[in-house]
């Protein structure tokens, strides 16, 4: 194995290692043992999910009730060719630097 293939993979294990830990607490957060750490009893917290779940099948509401893509069609327009122009111009990057170098036979 060549030493720049070393160093990739050092440095993608070295980057993964600090994710992994991060979705790890992530992960376990959400799991409580013990006393209830948000001081509501098991009738408030349903009261409030009651109130959560209308509050989310009303008209126009999207889980937490603010649509992603605004209340028009310009605004879907708006971020999707944003998104075009980005990954446009990172693939046209790419094909005009592999039409550019030749190469090199080892």
């Amino acid at each position: 194995m060549n030493s720049v293939t070393v160093v990739t993979v050092a440095a993608i294990l070295i980057a993964m290692g600090p994710l992994a830990l991060t979705l790890y607490q992530t992960a376990t957060a959400q799991y409580t043992t013990g006393s209830n750490p948000s001081g509501l009893s098991v009738e408030e917290q349903l009261k409030l999910a009651k109130e959560k779940v209308a509050n989310a099948e009303q008209a126009g509401a999207y889980g937490s009730g603010t649509p992603f893509f605004g209340k028009n069609i310009g605004d879907a327009a708006i971020y999707t060719a944003a998104i075009v122009a980005i990954f446009g111009a990172v693939a046209a990057a790419f094909f005009v630097m592999s039409r550019g170098k030749k190469p090199v036979k080892a």
